[in-house]
């Protein structure tokens, strides 16, 4: 028997501050894939949609917010963090190749939809557990960013 392959699936993931540089995380809910974890707020990318465009939407239907002021801080592919561990249900495993997006201003109030359970935040270097393998590294990328984009 085969192992399942292994597909890129593209993903958005946003890294948004309050006034005391505490990240916003959010933790999913039964009806995505790995309920109950903390991760960065964002999704997959639709066809024809581009990362921007991805993440300005994901950010509205997960947070009910509007970004203002975001800007690309990272693209995220490394085989050890974002390759599921388990088969997804199309029958393989994904590796998300991510663009991470530092967010300094938006507008509206925080309403999550049914993806997400509860929110808060949190210090960068205290991310809430349990929490997606990949998203403390793009928290603290997000944190120590100063316009060189990191690949990791």
């Amino acid at each position: 028997m085969s192992k399942p392959e292994i597909v890129p699936v593209p993903a958005v993931n946003a890294v948004i501050f309050n006034e005391n540089k505490e990240v916003l995380f959010t933790k999913r809910s039964q009806t995505v894939r790995e309920p109950g974890k903390w991760c960065l707020p964002g999704g997959h990318i639709e066809v024809g949609e581009s990362w921007t465009d991805a993440v300005v939407r994901e950010i509205k239907e997960e947070l009910g917010i509007k970004l203002i002021k975001f800007e690309l801080a990272g693209i995220y592919s490394d085989p050890t963090l974002t390759v599921t561990e388990d088969v997804v249900p199309d029958g393989y495993h994904a590796q998300f190749v991510v663009a991470s997006f530092i967010v300094e201003k938006f507008t509206g109030e925080i309403t999550p939809n049914e993806e997400v359970e509860d929110w808060d935040w949190f210090p960068a270097s205290e991310p809430p557990d349990p929490i997606l393998k990949s998203h403390p590294v793009r928290a603290r990328d997000g944190v120590k960013f100063k316009g060189n984009v990191y690949v990791r």
